[in-house]
């Protein structure tokens, strides 16, 4: 009987190891070629213009101008007493890993120089973007023989297959092995870390404690490297500390050892952060303003912090706000897989070998940790380059699938009927949680092949060939433009791409008076449907004027012109001071039809309008 049981999870684990990778094959093949779109998370198009210039030998360099970052850049080289410019201006945001990686990519594809790369054959889809694309799909395919392997080492070969299967029919999944975000190499991180943890965990039982802390620091120089490609990291990081300081004796020793091995690894990028900015954490604290304050992006859009306090009053409301919206939002920020919350049924049941048992702690320790930090920065979107809840899929999915195959293995079955039970059961699962993903292939491969090699961008709001072509035509790479795109226009259009801030007299005021001293110029203002039709869908007109403040007019304008495109209004005439009694500036003494940046020039009619000084638009 053992015999013939044994003989069915053989051929059950082959089978599913044969599925897994003609899935995994099919999903690179589809997500790709067959249906990509591009790049649609900011993050990713900014980490990709960083990557860019890091290939071309200009270091971590950024065409992405946040306000905030300007004022604190210029500042803090004045107290260096070292010269400023906004044109070579470096990133201070995002963790440097995943960056490299790009920049080896786009080095060795030739993606580096810009002008190759150009949009001039009619297409909609970026080839660089592909690039970067490639480069989650790399660190996802490896992940998923990370998990394969971790997972065949905690259960069996037959939970291992069935976690991927999983993983490669979640529709989030997918979205973030394409997405160019930091997560795919995160979770190649943590999941070898997990791997180090695990035989740590085994050494210690053995009684091999010089083999146990070996184990335990490569897990951190693993935790490490994870902090490295995104600073949101250090969460599930300060997880694992704490589970070192219980679980390991003598307490506190081997977590001593682990954060030694964090703090060296992370010191080079704090001291370059302080040395640019003052701060050893750069921008990346700035999060908590999302619970702290009016926003991250209100924040960096402020040329000074005070127009952005901190409000502590509000603050637990919003934390908890967070908190539930994440717990709210867990089985979507998974992946929609039916199996992931049976991890917490498992966290009440007692596995039968105490390696199985430390590593689901250790875990959920990481998890707790994550969700307090995710709750502090607000993190409320399955699809973010600060969310964590999709680290914790496979090793969630794993613990899930084995406590239902503990159950039906309580049901007294024939060894064949246990087999054919379990199969079902996981075919069942399976296409279950493939429901979200299953629902759109019909569509995408539709789309896909109807418009074929020109592809299909995410419009709105980006629409490459606008920036990559019509934009890069009427500017120079010593114009900032302004506007509420930047990372777009950054990636894009290869230019200095300024934040549109909320409010007039900051850009007066402050940011261009630092710029013309930098050495660079305002070229002009870019609005696009990221100000007037993305807050739209969320809110109308209200939505509009609280996201572009004192710039809501322009916004609105270029809706305003799709309706009555026959009357060629300006909204922003209504805002000039005839009285001229105040010099200070106004809207309408900077974009109205007698103001500074007076010439329109549509690049897609009036979706994306750029608003120049006579005389630098289109040359006939």
């Amino acid at each position: 009987m053992a015999g013939l049981e044994n003989n069915g999870i053989s051929k059950g684990a082959t089978v599913l190891r044969l599925i897994t990778l003609a899935l995994l094959a099919i999903m690179c093949v589809f997500k790709l070629f067959l249906t990509y779109r591009g790049l649609d998370q900011p993050a990713a198009m900014d980490q990709a213009q960083i990557a860019r210039s890091v290939a071309k030998g200009q270091g971590f360099t950024t065409n992405f101008l946040r306000p905030l970052d300007v004022m604190t850049a210029n500042a803090q080289a004045k107290k260096m007493k070292e010269p400023f410019s906004a044109l070579s201006m470096r990133d201070t945001t995002h963790a440097p890993l995943n960056i490299l990686a790009m920049a080896v990519a786009l080095k060795m594809t030739g993606c580096d120089d810009f002008e190759s790369t150009a949009m001039n054959d009619g297409g909609y889809v970026y080839k660089a973007d592909r690039v970067i694309s490639a480069v989650s799909m790399s660190f996802f395919i490896i992940a998923i023989v990370l998990a394969y392997t971790l997972i065949s080492r905690l259960f069996d070969e037959v939970v291992a297959c069935a976690t991927c299967c999983f993983m490669l029919c979640s529709d989030l999944v997918l979205q973030y092995s394409v997405s160019g975000l930091p997560q795919p190499l995160m979770l190649c991180c943590m999941l070898a870390a997990l791997h180090a943890l695990l035989s740590g965990v085994r050494a210690s039982e053995e009684g091999s404690d010089y083999w146990a802390l070996f184990y335990v620091t490569l897990s951190f120089v693993c935790v490490g490297l994870m902090c490295l490609s995104g600073w949101m990291s250090l969460w599930p990081a300060a997880g694992l500390l704490l589970f070192c300081c219980f679980y390991f004796r003598p307490a506190g020793s081997y977590a001593m050892a682990a954060a030694a091995v964090l703090l060296l690894l992370l010191a080079v990028p704090a001291i370059m952060n302080y040395r640019h900015t003052g701060s050893m954490f750069g921008n990346a604290m700035l999060g908590l303003y999302n619970s702290f304050g009016g926003g991250e992006e209100a924040a960096l859009r402020a040329a000074n912090l005070n127009n952005s306090p901190l409000q502590g009053s509000g603050f637990v409301l919003k934390f908890l706000s967070h908190t539930f919206s994440q717990l709210r939002s867990l089985y979507v920020n998974m992946g929609s897989i039916i199996v992931v919350p049976f991890f917490f049924l498992a966290m009440l049941n007692r596995f039968r070998r105490d390696d199985v048992q430390a590593l689901k702690w250790a875990v959920f320790s990481m998890w707790g940790i994550s969700c307090v930090g995710m709750a502090l920065f607000g993190v409320d979107v399955p699809v973010n380059p600060s969310q964590l809840a999709f680290l914790f899929i496979p090793i969630f999915a794993a613990f899930g699938i084995s406590l239902v195959f503990n159950f039906l293995a309580r049901i007294k079955y024939e060894s064949a009927t246990f087999v054919q039970a379990r199969g079902l059961t996981l075919f069942v699962l399976i296409l279950v949680s493939a429901g979200p993903f299953l629902s759109t292939v019909p569509n995408s491969l539709y789309l896909g092949i109807w418009i074929g090699d020109r592809g299909r961008p995410h419009y709105p709001p980006y629409y490459p060939p606008a920036l990559n072509v019509n934009l890069t035509a009427i500017t120079s790479p010593q114009d900032v433009i302004v506007t509420d795109q930047p990372y777009a226009v950054a990636w894009y259009a290869n230019r200095k791409a300024m934040w549109i801030p909320r409010l007039v007299d900051d850009f007066s005021t402050y940011l261009e008076p630092c710029l013309n001293e930098s050495g660079a110029r305002v070229g002009g203002f870019l609005i696009t449907p990221s100000s007037h039709s993305m807050p739209a869908q969320q809110g109308g007109m209200a939505a509009i004027i609280a996201e572009m403040g004192d710039f809501a007019p322009l916004a609105m304008e270029g809706k305003l012109l799709q309706i009555v495109p026959r009357h060629n209004m300006a909204l922003a005439d209504l805002f000039v001071d005839t009285a001229g009694a105040d010099n200070s500036m106004t809207l309408g003494k900077l974009v109205s039809s007698h103001g500074r940046f007076s010439q329109r020039v549509p690049l897609l009619g009036a979706e994306i309008m750029y608003y120049c000084e006579p005389g630098n638009g289109p040359k006939n």
